[in-house]
């Protein structure tokens, strides 16, 4: 047999202890399991019923209260507080109200490391392929399984191999790489894969990048994914796939690349953001799991310095931790969203899932840098939602419709 692997075959084999191979069903124990506030006590009602609430999980286990806080009703309240309840009685670990958004978080403090296999209770834990750790999401009732058992079922994904090389344009980020990733292969074109990327040394794309293309992976129907960057020193601990093991490889030169956008009503329905100029925005969305960084802050600051937003249109920051709030305090970047009209939340899924701080309107539409743009996402089912980079959305809230910033 073929003694080379794919990233996720390692993986599955060190936390299986077998020699797992893509197409296999193994029982694996994750390094890491993390919950948040909405599915969070879900998944714990699930454990009552399959355990009585006993766990023989013995992993670390964290929860962050991240969805809708701070609390916007009494039912928010009571998740929070039901959820902190069982966090005591089990001795898992809480993060502190307030610190950010779990996805970003947990790699900023360290908790996701390379090699790594995480579950969360939220779909986006893909995250954690910017780390160079496999993150899973996996529904409430499995997640209680996970927690009754100690471990739980997979089967080995398929690997495909994105080898992202060219030249990087001015106003290109991580997110027009996996925009254009969608557009190319579909919502479907990576069912139940591993999507790993090797970006190419000199592209000068930077972690906050990596956390913006791993997140949209389950976009396009990943498991899991990895994201290699050259760039950067702390990837040479990440795990790769051999050469001649048994994957999909697609070359992707982003020379040519332009931004790109993403129209409702799918991640997948994609094109250049020009050809969509001129559509009237009463909203844009600047921060969520992956593009709530430092760098989307600093790019949206970029093209708001000495502007300001057009009257009749909500512009809505939104860092994804307390961490990077505080350093957009200190390079005066938030000076710079205040001034321009911007209002700026604490960290928070908010209107990203359509759940508080930004939800829209009948008939409204929205220009953000989040990752889904389905149906009813983000408010009344009649709102329309169009994904794109930090500088794009900040543009399009200068102008009042969408715009390409250096046109």
């Amino acid at each position: 047999m073929n003694s080379s692997k794919t990233a996720a075959e390692k993986i599955f084999s060190e936390k299986s202890g077998q020699d797992a191979r893509r197409g296999d069903y193994v029982w694996a124990v994750p390094d890491l399991i993390y919950m948040h506030d909405i599915l969070g006590p879900s998944s714990i009602k699930s454990l009552n019923k399959i355990s009585g609430g006993k766990t023989r999980y013995p992993g670390k286990v964290v929860v962050v209260n991240d969805h809708i806080y701070p609390p916007k009703d009494v039912e928010s309240a009571h998740n929070i507080k039901m959820l902190g309840e069982s966090a005591g009685e089990e001795k898992w670990e809480t993060i502190p109200f307030g610190e950010g958004i779990e996805h970003t978080l947990l790699i900023e403090n360290g908790t996701i490391r390379p090699g790594m296999l995480a579950a969360g209770t939220d779909s986006h834990t893909v995250t954690a392929g910017a780390a160079g750790a496999m993150g899973v999401g996996l529904g409430s009732t499995d997640i209680a399984f996970l927690l009754a058992l100690g471990k739980l079922w997979f089967k080995v994904p398929e690997t495909i191999l994105f080898r992202v090389e060219g030249t990087k344009g001015k106003y290109i980020t991580g997110k027009d790489i996996i925009l254009k990733v969608l557009r190319d292969i579909g919502v479907n074109g990576a069912n139940y894969a591993s999507m790993e990327f090797h970006i190419e040394k000199g592209l000068k794309f930077n972690m906050d990048d990596d956390l913006s293309i791993a997140n949209m992976t389950v976009e396009a129907g990943a498991k899991t994914c990895i994201v290699k960057n050259e760039n950067l020193a702390s990837n040479r601990e990440f795990p790769q796939s051999d050469e001649g093991s048994e994957f999909t490889e697609r070359i992707m030169d982003i020379s040519n690349l332009e931004p790109q956008i993403a129209k409702p009503y799918s991640p997948g329905n994609v094109s250049d953001a020009k050809a969509v100029e001129g559509i009237k925005v009463d909203q844009v969305y600047i921060g969520n799991c992956s593009n709530g960084t430092i760098s989307d802050l600093r790019e949206a600051a970029s093209i708001l310095k000495g502007e300001h937003v057009k009257n009749g249109v909500k512009l809505i920051v939104i860092p994804a931790t307390r961490n990077i709030y505080k350093q957009a305090i200190k390079e005066g970047l938030i000076g710079t969203f205040l001034d321009a009209g911007a209002t700026v939340g604490p960290s928070t899924c908010g209107a990203c899932a359509g759940l508080h701080m930004g939800v829209l309107a009948e008939n409204e539409t929205c220009i953000t840098n989040i990752n889904r743009n389905f149906m009813g996402r983000m408010g009344h089912p009649s709102s329309r939602v169009y994904l794109a980079n930090s500088y794009v959305a900040a543009a399009s809230a200068i102008e009042g419709f969408i715009k390409v910033p250096g046109d």
